[in-house]
């Protein structure tokens, strides 16, 4: 496959490159443009010296590896000191074959080698319904532990439900004010409380009351986090873990967790307070576990939560969380750095906000006020496949503006509508040929016979997705993929309304074949590897 491509490139690269350095290191890398080929390689720069310049070097190069590359690469050039290769088309049309043949299966790499990961993601407190800024999360947690997972990595989904402090008080006395105002009396909700007309909805629900803030708590804590575990399965959200905070309060976590630090000599105490040297880790400065009054910090939990994932054997730990936590990351590769984990391993995504349009409009939003359209609200208006690929067409560093208006139409303007009717129209054509006689599973090797232009683009578009694959693992950037099969879609339509598939010409339309069900696959296993929807017809 792919990776044993590079690999030969790079055996033959250090095989002729031994009279200048030996154990040099050096990329062998796929191209962001096809016009500098397939892949490239810095060596050039590596080994150039004032009387050997990274061009001349190259030159050398080029001339001793591209009679030892005969069949897999067509041409080298070099362009501005680097080495770029282009791959002999019949490698695409191997490749497009064993596509054809083996299914999906064939796509899959070991770049997980089985390694055991942990994704942490959504985790919104249970003291409202899930916003789209939640929705941005779950888009993209869910995508790449289904890309993870793909790639040979043990995933495990997990969802860290803050069920204590202050905002479940305020949850409690909100909907107790509520409940009350139903009855006619003027209670005031507290105003830090939660003012959306959501709780009015719970409050209608309660029957058997016990009129204490505990019994308020729980029912709108059992209520909320209803309702979210529904959205997620509307939105093809799920998870293996839901772990409570107030469970290692409870269990008495977060007290054996402080003494085992006070033992490492890793707290100490200042100003009534209990203090965690985050800073000798790396943090901006030291941060309080233990309050004056007694009560634990937010931190002291999450330290309690971090042991728990650590102890579990994960060789890799992520944690996707929004922008508002962007200060809180130093303290919390502290924590895991003092509880003895790699922090090469622990990985912390920020994703950034989202704001919602009507065309030109912008949506004006705020949660604490309960003036906010609900993840619920967006797919019961467009639909969770265009929710899913606006959320994860951008990256997730980027602020993502997002217009429900393109997202509802049914036209080309709209990217999800766009890839998913090239879906259907691969499918139509596959249907179509049978009916027309064509035994698919049968079509022996006709891919010598694709010649055009676009027939040799589309099937260098299916071999480069094993580097979309790769890119994605590798930089967590799931919007690769999102951005790579919009752009086959655009290329297959484009092929589509030039050239007729099933044809007079058997050979021809039997070869044609081959290309629409391997694209068939990229399509399937992009799709589902994206959590969209494989449409029937459109």
């Amino acid at each position: 496959m792919k990776i044993d491509i590079k690999k030969t490139i790079e055996e033959k690269i250090k095989k002729n490159i031994s009279h200048f350095k030996k154990d040099m290191k050096f990329d062998v890398l796929p191209t962001e443009k096809e016009e500098f080929g397939d892949f490239y390689t810095n060596i050039s720069f590596r080994l150039s010296d004032k009387e050997n310049p990274p061009q001349k070097i190259a030159e050398m190069i080029k001339d001793k590896i591209l009679p030892d590359l005969k069949g897999v690469i067509k041409k080298i050039e070099i362009k501005n000191g680097f080495i770029n290769f282009f791959i002999d088309e019949n490698v695409y049309r191997k490749h497009v074959l064993n596509i054809f043949q083996n299914g999906k299966e064939y796509l899959k790499e070991d770049i997980g080698n089985g390694k055991k990961v942990l994704i942490e993601f959504v985790s919104a407190n249970p003291t409202g319904p899930l916003t789209i800024a939640h929705g941005r999360q779950a888009a993209f947690g869910e995508a790449l532990s289904r890309i993870l997972k793909f790639s040979n990595f043990k995933v495990v989904n997990e969802y860290y439900i803050n069920d204590a402090g202050k905002q479940m008080e305020l949850l409690g006395e909100s909907l107790k004010a509520r409940y009350y105002q139903l009855k006619g009396k003027a209670i005031e909700i507290p105003q830090e409380g939660y003012h959306g007309e959501y709780l009015v909805d719970i409050a209608k629900k309660i029957q058997d009351i016990k009129d204490d803030l505990e019994f308020f708590k729980e029912f709108g804590y059992n209520e909320i986090l209803k309702d979210i575990k529904e959205d997620l399965e509307k939105f093809g959200v799920f998870f293996n873990n839901w772990v409570r905070e107030s469970d290692f309060i409870k269990n008495n976590d977060v007290e054996k967790i402080v003494k085992f630090l006070k033992e490492k000599g890793l707290i100490y105490q200042k100003d009534g307070s209990w203090w965690f040297k985050s800073s000798i880790f790396g943090d901006d400065k030291d941060r309080v576990v233990i309050k004056s009054d007694g009560s634990f910090t937010y931190l002291a939990t999450d330290i309690a939560y971090h042991k728990y994932k650590i102890e579990r054997g994960f060789d890799i730990i992520i944690n996707i969380v929004g922008p508002d936590h962007h200060g809180y990351i130093p303290r919390l590769k502290a924590v895991v750095k003092s509880l003895g984990f790699n922090l090469e391993n622990f990985v912390v995504l920020i994703v950034q906000l989202t704001t919602l349009y009507r065309g030109k409009e912008k949506i004006s939003m705020s949660t604490r006020k309960g003036q906010f359209i609900t993840l619920k609200d967006l797919i019961k208006e467009i639909g969770p496949d265009a929710s899913k690929f606006f959320f994860l067409f951008r990256k997730i560093d980027s602020h993502l503006d997002f217009d429900i208006e393109i997202a509802k139409k049914q036209t080309t303007e709209n990217p999800i509508f766009y890839l998913q009717y090239a879906y259907v129209r691969l499918k139509h054509v596959i249907e179509f040929a049978k009916e027309k006689g064509y035994e698919i599973e049968k079509i022996e090797d006709k891919t010598e016979i694709l010649k055009e232009k676009e027939e040799i683009e589309l099937m260098r578009k299916i071999w480069v997705f094993n580097d979309v694959i790769e890119g994605v693992v590798k930089n967590y950037g799931v919007h690769l993929l999102a951005e790579y099969l919009l752009d086959i879609s655009k290329k297959f339509h484009s092929y589509y309304q030039k050239f007729r598939i099933v044809s007079e010409n058997r050979d021809l339309t039997e070869a044609r074949l081959i290309l629409t069900k391997s694209l068939l696959t990229i399509f399937e296993t992009s799709l589902y590897l994206l959590n969209i929807s494989l449409p029937e017809k459109m």
